[in-house]
């Protein structure tokens, strides 16, 4: 599962990150239209977020995409509130890369507030409230496709 904590909810000495479940990644309510459209196909999340690391997925693994109504917070022990929907996803592709590799191939199929580099940076801060040194200066991009309901 993956989400992102409020901005500015990070404290030195706070508790560790909430464990969420693993078969389930997390969308703020924003891109809630794109997932019904099942044009969103690609995300970026801070770090390396390749299984067994933290928060992390393996390629043909399949998850529930859900939608966060309200945001949780880690550093709090706050967990997400959700909404109730729920769509099965399989991730096709994921790779850990420095901002500085990706190219405008590798951001067909994200939202479109997240189009280059310098809008993926802003977005990740805006959504973990952390630089993305935090996060060892790395990016995890995941690509994945909808699944029929099995």
């Amino acid at each position: 599962m993956t989400f992102g904590a409020m901005a500015g909810s990070q404290r030195i000495g706070s508790p560790p990150p909430l464990d969420m479940p693993r078969d389930e990644m997390a969308f703020r309510r924003r891109y809630e239209s794109l997932l019904f459209a099942r044009t969103l196909t690609t995300v970026f999340r801070p770090g390396n977020r390749l299984w067994p690391n933290w928060r992390g997925y393996r390629p043909n693994e399949i998850v529930t995409a859900r939608v966060i109504a309200r945001p949780g917070s880690d550093a709090l022990g706050i967990p997400p509130e959700f909404t109730a929907t729920r769509t099965r996803i399989e991730i096709v592709d994921i790779r850990v890369l420095s901002p500085e590799a990706l190219t405008a191939e590798d951001f067909v199929g994200s939202s479109p507030d997240v189009h280059d580099v310098r809008s993926l940076l802003v977005h990740l801060l805006g959504i973990y409230g952390r630089p993305l040194s935090v996060f060892g200066d790395v990016v995890t991009r995941i690509q994945f496709a909808y699944r029929d309901r099995d």
